[in-house]
């Protein structure tokens, strides 16, 4: 294994942005030999309790149009408008390379995520017939209509079983949605313009993965590898922002 990682290059790989704080060394710690030899990435988050001035008036806009629960803390109103800055400022700049658009597509994960390379470079061999749609390389499975449908989670496991494995799938709205920023997959230019427009032109706006499983929904995002290339890891999860609903029972591999 320790070979394998080694010989590990970014032939044919997709450009891949790690959203990490610069606060956070720990989490950035696991990508410091990829990012040495050009494999990812870094890309600066918000920190949404105090801005960074780069970020102060994309933070605003989206502080003044974001949807949130009424009983919502103003500390977690403002650490989702920092994620959701994060998320748009590494989507506008993806959209700003559109004549030198990276030919294998761009990965955007979370630096509490982590990437299984092998799995990656074979979903990489075929994803070209998957190029209509932003893919999900990683998140988690819920219902159709409300988290409080108990007896969907109860039955996640047959879910499971019906997906593909090794493989894309087509996401199924009626049945599950997809939610997380574990890792979403633009595979090239037209699709980041269609998902800015849409995004810019909502008056008010959600977290970012509310918002892109309304386009699951609309039938906008369409695909998701399985199992998971990039998945959360659990102990760097717990130390982010919605820390509280990770457990070590979860099986981010499998969508859990």
């Amino acid at each position: 294994n320790k070979t394998k990682k080694k010989t590990l290059t970014n032939k044919g790989l997709p450009k891949i942005y790690i959203i990490n704080l610069k606060k956070d060394k720990q989490k950035w710690n696991k990508y410091k030999s990829d990012h040495k030899k050009g494999i990812v990435s870094r890309q600066s988050a918000c920190l949404g309790i105090d801005p960074q001035t780069k970020y102060l008036s994309q933070f605003k806009k989206n502080e003044d149009r974001l949807q949130i629960m009424w009983n919502a803390s103003p500390k977690k109103k403002k650490c989702t408008a920092g994620i959701l800055t994060s998320h748009l400022g590494v989507v506008q700049k993806i959209h700003k390379q559109k004549n030198n658009f990276p030919k294998n597509g761009v990965l955007v994960i979370e630096d509490d995520a982590i990437i299984n390379y092998i799995r990656l470079k074979k979903a990489m061999k075929n994803i070209k017939q998957f190029n209509d749609s932003i893919i999900y390389f990683g998140g988690t499975l819920h219902p159709p209509d409300t988290f409080k449908n108990k007896k969907w989670y109860d039955n996640i496991d047959h879910l499971r079983k019906t997906f593909k494995k090794e493989t894309f799938n087509k996401i199924d709205p009626k049945k599950f949605r997809i939610l997380g920023g574990h890792g979403y997959y633009f595979p090239n230019w037209k699709i980041v313009d269609e998902f800015i427009q849409l995004i810019e032109s909502k008056k008010k706006i959600r977290a970012l993965d509310s918002e892109m499983v309304k386009l699951q929904k609309k039938g906008i995002i369409k695909y998701f590898y399985y199992p998971a290339i990039s998945f959360l890891d659990i102990d760097d999860a717990k130390k982010g922002v919605h820390g509280g609903y990770f457990d070590e029972g979860r099986t981010m591999e499998y969508y859990g």
